[in-house]
């Protein structure tokens, strides 16, 4: 069947054949076969964008593409063009699409990474959570820099068009409608002219000059900063320009009375902090959080923790107070039940003591104290003084000194994950070997007290104070080293004591001669404007600064003894006092510790 098939086959085919070939070519016309429908050429479109690129000033020599396939990025085979030096470009190209769709994007070689930003790590507790992640810099720590626009805004490519495509890209990204888009968009838009002070209508077009100013670029790094901290803990898109449009003046005015650049700011712990203490303010009161965004920042569980150990009837409990220095160190601590305190003091070369004692229990004590106001020139007690409520900022808690009314602050440092924590291992390091703080595992969290005391506030005891008579004719330029001699150190005076007046010294003399111990008199101005004399020890080195003079002021010819307490700040290297949590008993462990160490050296032991 099939060799039948295939001769058949061939036998039409050479008929064919045969009829083609006749010699009477009037009998049939040759019929082309038909082509189809003409097609039409294919159209080219061409394609022409001119701009300006500007991040800090012109953008001289950077690349601007056209990126055709949305990548945010210049692929070789996409259009593209160099900036001049006042950073105008034009890019052409033809397609065969009439209207494109497409990103511009400048890419260039920075001198340095002025927006690789580390944020710290954070604690929020949220409302809505969010798969959104951070943001990449605009200049990367490699010093390549990338801005990115769309072609809506005639070319413009500089920070704000960077920030509108790069939202805009993430309300897409978070599959909202478009008119959700539209409203974040319009919100957006207000809130850069709100912040850059500029046109609504204009505000994409930023000029060379106008992105070099001082305020443009610390928005710019605000901004920056902001969205790495929260970007990946808050939804909202637009959160980090609604939290500094709120925060704008007093954002401002901390980085001014820093003294830093806007860089240097945002690269430094403690300004970060103070930073992120207004941005969480600002997000806790707008309901974009409920807990503090820094985990650095004291939440209210903190605060009453730290509150309900410094301000109570027993003084500071839960509470190490330590000071480390070359030739002094020491440390104070009551116990659990705020029964005892234990105090232990190392001084250079070769002095070491320590104590317990035994604080007050269910004793009412009626000894009240009365201080000078210098505003209203007059002593107050705790009882009858002006009433000033004590506040919370942030990490400080801002009181004032009972009477006297001069403030007093009290900055806390939360140190997190303390047995890992390089700094408390530093302070460990530092601490003396005889105490071995470094064999405790510490409460997790520590807070260390900062306390800063603006001015001297002087106090006495009130109808108790000693009083000294002076004859008529001291003044305060008459009265002398010797007559505070023979006051305070009459069972010497006159046989066993030697008084230097040029030098303002008192010797206290044993039989032999020998010099017992040596005092300073030093004469300054009192809190109330009258003379005040100060009579200390005088011993060798830093020890001298934990030395506690005696103090009274010249009142019509009393000599009065007073207490003074000067101004201080506690917040040097050699200072550290920490407070804590006792729900695990560490208080009581680490008294405990602590006494095993120094106990030979306990008094009456």
């Amino acid at each position: 069947m099939h060799h039948k098939s295939l001769l058949a086959m061939l036998i039409s085919a050479a008929m064919l054949v045969g009829c083609g070939s006749s010699d009477d070519d009037s009998s049939t016309d040759i019929t082309q076969p038909d082509s189809g429908t003409p097609t039409t050429p294919v159209s080219e479109y061409n394609h022409q964008v001119t701009g300006l690129a500007v991040y800090q000033g012109a953008l001289f020599g950077a690349t601007v593409c056209a990126d055709l396939n949305k990548n945010l990025a210049c692929d070789t085979d996409e259009p593209y063009s160099i900036t001049d030096n006042e950073g105008n470009y034009q890019v052409d190209w033809n397609s065969e699409i009439e209207t494109p769709d497409y990103y511009l994007v400048a890419n260039w070689e920075a001198a340095k990474a002025t927006q690789a930003i580390r944020a710290r790590s954070l604690a929020l507790n949220i409302k809505n959570s969010t798969t959104r992640s951070a943001p990449k810099s605009i200049v990367s720590d490699a010093g390549k820099g990338t801005l990115i626009a769309s072609p809506q805004y005639n070319g413009a490519i500089n920070n704000l068009t960077h920030i509108k495509l790069s939202r805009v890209m993430e309300m897409k990204s978070q599959n909202l409608s478009d008119s959700e888009i539209n409203q974040l968009s319009t919100q957006l838009d207000g809130l850069l002219a709100t912040l850059y002070q500029l046109d609504t209508a204009t505000l994409y077009a930023v000029s060379a000059e106008a992105s070099a100013t001082a305020s443009f670029i610390r928005l710019e790094y605000a901004i920056a900063y902001l969205q790495q901290v929260i970007a990946t803990q808050i939804p909202n898109l637009i959160a980090a320009e609604i939290i500094i449009n709120a925060i704008y003046a007093e954002l401002w005015q901390i980085l001014s009375d820093s003294g830093l650049s806007a860089e240097e700011f945002f690269s430094t712990d403690v300004f970060t902090l103070a930073a992120n203490i207004l941005f969480s303010d600002a997000a806790i009161a707008l309901g974009f959080t409920e807990l503090p965004i820094d985990s650095r920042i004291l939440s209210q569980n903190d605060w009453d923790i730290v509150l309900g150990n410094i301000i109570n009837e027993n003084g500071f409990t839960n509470t190490l107070s330590l000071t480390l220095s070359s030739d002094v160190n020491a440390f104070s601590i009551q116990n659990a039940d705020n029964t005892k305190a234990l105090n232990w003091v190392y001084r250079q070369p070769n002095l070491e003591f320590a104590f317990e004692v035994t604080l007050r229990e269910d004793e009412e004590d009626d000894t009240q104290t009365e201080c000078w106001n210098k505003t209203d020139k007059r002593w107050y007690t705790e009882d009858n003084g002006p009433v000033i409520e004590p506040t919370i900022t942030g990490n400080t808690f801002n009181t004032v000194y009972a009477g006297a009314n001069v403030p007093i602050t009290i900055d806390i440092d939360k140190i997190t994950g303390a047995n890992n924590s390089e700094y408390w291992q530093s302070v460990l390091n530092m601490s003396p070997e005889i105490l071995k703080l470094d064999t405790l595992t510490w409460p997790d969290t520590l807070y260390r007290l900062n306390i800063t005391q603006t001015a001297d506030v002087m106090c006495r005891v009130v109808d108790d104070y000693q009083t000294y008579e002076l004859s008529s004719f001291v003044t305060e330029e008459t009265f002398s080293t010797t007559m505070i001699a023979e006051i305070l150190f009459d069972f010497y005076f006159p046989d066993n004591i030697s008084i230097d007046e040029e030098n303002q010294t008192i010797a206290l003399l044993d039989d032999d001669g020998s010099i017992e111990q040596r005092f300073q008199m030093t004469k300054s101005n009192s809190p109330s404007d009258q003379l005040l004399i100060e009579v200390a020890e005088i011993v060798e080195g830093s020890a001298q600064q934990y030395v506690y003079p005696d103090y009274f002021v010249l009142d019509n010819q009393q000599l009065i003894e007073v207490e003074l307490n000067k101004a201080m700040q506690t917040s040097t290297a050699n200072n550290v006092s920490v407070t804590f949590d006792n729900n695990t008993g560490f208080t009581q462990t680490l008294y405990q510790h602590l006494y095993d160490q120094v106990k030979p050296l306990i008094f009456g032991q």
